[in-house]
């Protein structure tokens, strides 16, 4: 059983004829107010759902504290809204909600994933705790450094979406967020690339093809 069928069996728990049906006026005047873009109804199917989704939510990331579940939670009500007149009952918004949150969830796991994957790659050889080490965290430092500071010498629109990428977007997540086309977003990472290859000690190379 799918979630939606979950959800709307939860939401069927038999009550009184005259109480469900005074409940679906209620149900489809909130409705229809949250599909004319009203303010008033988005904040009362916000306020009705929000605390157990950011809970719901954070069981799912209970591993992963950089992972922030408000966030997370936010950014599904917002795309709950842009979809507004989408929906054609409250039980399929609460369905979009949850489903919604599980998927970014587990979207930001695997991110999460990548990142802690491409750190510990990088840092491998930097674990003893003697001066040997502490100098190399220093090294290290200052590569990071290097490459975000070309970053920021590089075309606006190329370091927003090299910025993007190594944030551990794939190009598809970023031409839907800028609105640009996937080839537009390859084009200028292979001229981003270009660029700091030229600016960029052999570390800070090495670096930047960690994530590339």
């Amino acid at each position: 059983m799918n979630y939606i069928n979950i959800i709307y069996l939860y939401s069927c728990i038999t009550i009184s004829p005259i109480m469900k049906s005074t409940h679906e006026i209620e149900e489809r005047a909130l409705l229809t107010d949250f599909q004319s873009g009203d303010r008033m109804a988005f904040d009362k199917i916000f306020r009705l759902h929000h605390a157990s989704l950011v809970f719901f939510a954070n069981r799912l990331i209970v591993n992963y504290d950089q992972i922030d579940a408000q966030e997370i939670v936010l950014d599904v009500f917002l795309k709950l809204y842009e979809r507004k007149e989408s929906f054609e009952s409250l039980s399929s918004i609460k369905a979009f909600l949850y489903i919604s949150t599980k998927n970014s969830c587990f979207n930001a796991i695997e991110k999460e994933k990548v990142r802690l994957k491409r750190v510990e790659g990088f840092t491998a050889n930097f674990e003893e705790p003697d001066e040997n080490n502490i100098l190399s965290q220093i090294v290290l430092s200052e590569v990071y450094k290097e490459l975000y500071q070309a970053l920021e010498l590089l075309p606006e629109q190329c370091k927003i979406i090299m910025q993007q990428l190594m944030e551990g977007k794939t190009p598809k997540e970023v031409s839907q967020e800028l609105d640009i086309s996937v080839s537009t977003i390859n084009s200028q990472k292979a001229r981003a690339i270009s660029i700091l290859k030229k600016r960029l000690s052999g570390a800070g190379i090495a670096l930047l093809l960690l994530y590339f």
